[in-house]
Protein backbone atom coordinates (compact mmCIF):
# COMPACT_ATOMS: atom_id res chain seq x y z
CA UNK A 1 0.00 0.00 0.00
CA UNK A 2 2.94 2.03 0.66
CA UNK A 3 4.13 1.72 -2.70
CA UNK A 4 0.94 3.03 -4.12
CA UNK A 5 1.68 6.83 -2.14
CA UNK A 6 5.55 6.99 -3.13
CA UNK A 7 4.53 6.18 -6.58
CA UNK A 8 2.17 8.67 -6.63
CA UNK A 9 3.91 11.29 -4.91
CA UNK A 10 6.72 10.89 -7.36
CA UNK A 11 4.25 11.22 -10.75
CA UNK A 12 3.22 14.53 -8.68
CA UNK A 13 6.77 15.80 -8.14
CA UNK A 14 7.83 14.61 -12.11
CA UNK A 15 4.47 16.86 -13.37
CA UNK A 16 5.84 19.82 -11.27
CA UNK A 17 9.05 19.14 -12.31
CA UNK A 18 8.06 19.17 -16.30
CA UNK A 19 5.55 22.07 -15.70
CA UNK A 20 8.49 24.20 -14.16
CA UNK A 21 10.88 23.83 -16.88
CA UNK A 22 8.22 24.45 -19.40
CA UNK A 23 7.70 27.55 -17.87
CA UNK A 24 11.09 28.67 -17.85
CA UNK A 25 11.61 27.86 -21.87
CA UNK A 26 8.60 29.85 -22.18
CA UNK A 27 9.78 32.87 -19.86
CA UNK A 28 13.51 32.86 -21.42
CA UNK A 29 12.99 31.80 -25.28
CA UNK A 30 9.03 32.62 -25.72
CA UNK A 31 10.45 36.25 -26.16
CA UNK A 32 12.69 36.16 -28.44
CA UNK A 33 11.22 37.21 -31.76
CA UNK A 34 10.34 34.54 -33.97
CA UNK A 35 10.16 31.89 -31.37
CA UNK A 36 6.61 31.50 -30.69
CA UNK A 37 3.79 32.00 -32.97
CA UNK A 38 2.50 35.47 -33.16
CA UNK A 39 4.67 36.30 -30.52
CA UNK A 40 4.79 39.87 -32.31
CA UNK A 41 1.23 40.74 -31.99
CA UNK A 42 1.36 39.57 -28.22
CA UNK A 43 3.50 42.04 -27.34
CA UNK A 44 1.83 44.88 -29.84
CA UNK A 45 4.79 44.96 -31.99
CA UNK A 46 3.17 44.16 -35.59
CA UNK A 47 -0.31 45.38 -35.58
CA UNK A 48 -2.15 48.21 -33.76
CA UNK A 49 -5.52 49.54 -33.97
CA UNK A 50 -5.57 53.31 -34.08
CA UNK A 51 -9.15 54.18 -34.83
CA UNK A 52 -12.29 52.59 -35.62
CA UNK A 53 -15.60 54.29 -36.78
CA UNK A 54 -18.63 52.31 -36.42
CA UNK A 55 -20.90 52.80 -39.77
CA UNK A 56 -24.37 51.02 -39.59
CA UNK A 57 -25.03 47.75 -38.08
CA UNK A 58 -21.76 46.04 -38.29
CA UNK A 59 -20.05 47.73 -40.57
CA UNK A 60 -17.40 50.29 -39.17
CA UNK A 61 -13.88 51.40 -41.09
CA UNK A 62 -10.66 50.84 -39.22
CA UNK A 63 -7.27 52.53 -39.10
CA UNK A 64 -4.74 49.79 -38.46
CA UNK A 65 -0.71 50.43 -38.51
CA UNK A 66 0.94 46.94 -39.72
CA UNK A 67 4.30 47.02 -39.43
CA UNK A 68 5.44 50.10 -41.94
CA UNK A 69 2.17 50.81 -43.07
CA UNK A 70 -0.95 52.43 -42.50
CA UNK A 71 -3.99 50.75 -43.81
CA UNK A 72 -7.79 52.35 -43.70
CA UNK A 73 -9.74 49.17 -43.75
CA UNK A 74 -13.80 48.98 -44.37
CA UNK A 75 -15.41 46.01 -42.88
CA UNK A 76 -19.43 44.92 -43.67
CA UNK A 77 -21.49 42.17 -42.71
CA UNK A 78 -20.03 39.48 -45.17
CA UNK A 79 -16.42 41.35 -46.61
CA UNK A 80 -13.58 43.07 -45.61
CA UNK A 81 -11.70 45.92 -48.19
CA UNK A 82 -8.66 47.89 -47.96
CA UNK A 83 -9.84 51.28 -49.23
CA UNK A 84 -6.44 52.80 -48.91
CA UNK A 85 -2.69 51.64 -47.72
CA UNK A 86 -0.03 53.99 -47.41
CA UNK A 87 3.62 53.82 -45.72
CA UNK A 88 3.84 55.07 -42.46
CA UNK A 89 5.47 58.44 -41.80
CA UNK A 90 9.14 58.57 -39.76
CA UNK A 91 9.56 60.49 -36.92
CA UNK A 92 11.51 63.20 -37.13
CA UNK A 93 13.88 64.24 -33.87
Amino acid sequence: MEEIYVNLIKVILLLLGMLGVMALLYRFLGKKKGFLPFAGLKTGGYVKKLETVHMGNRKFLSVVEVKDHILVIGVGQENMFLLAQWPKAEKEE
